[in-house]
């Protein structure tokens, strides 16, 4: 043979073959490169929180008492009593129209596993009297506390930042069985 003849039939045969590998090439599935691989899957969502436990049946009251001492002499003393179920919310609005004097009170008890009293607090003070500009201090609050049944807590001194007037809020919380 010569040397064109097998020239032409090396070149046949590869081209031959490389015709037969394309084809087998479409009929086998090819794995697909690894920046071509499909995403992770999603982590499944971590399952909802479950609810906080229902409250006791159980009764929580809550004592206030604020002092307010203008100069020397004896103090003012109110007290507020609220009953709230434990894990509930309970509020008092109380407003001196005449005097745009107002006192509200929020308060949420959970009774703790140690018997405490955990208790979120909002607090709102305003003594203000007469028709002019206000004259008075204001109290607002807003605090979560842990109490000891029957054992008064303060939770606030403050003081009027122009006058020598101070307010104090104590707290106190018993467990009604």
């Amino acid at each position: 043979m010569s040397r064109y003849a097998v020239f032409a039939a090396v070149f046949t045969l590869m081209f031959a073959s490389s015709g037969v590998r394309a084809q087998d090439a479409q009929r086998r599935p090819t794995a697909p490169a690894a920046a071509e691989k499909a995403p992770p899957a999603k982590p499944a969502t971590a399952p909802a929180e479950a609810p906080p436990p229902p409250g006791q049946a159980l009764n929580v009251k809550l004592d206030f008492t604020i002092t307010d001492q203008n100069g020397p002499g004896e103090p003012s003393k109110k007290t507020v009593s609220m009953l709230v179920a434990d894990r509930a919310g309970g509020s008092i609005r109380s407003i001196g129209n005449s005097v745009r004097a107002m006192l509200n009170v929020d308060a949420t008890p959970q009774i703790l596993p140690n018997g405490a009293i955990k208790v979120q607090l909002g607090l709102e003070y305003n003594p203000q009297k007469g028709d002019g500009p206000a004259t008075g201090s204001a109290l607002n609050q807003r605090v979560a506390i842990v109490l000891l049944p029957g054992k008064p807590l303060i939770l606030s001194q403050a003081a009027d930042p122009l006058s020598d007037r101070k307010i104090t809020v104590e707290v106190r919380a018993e467990i009604l069985r």
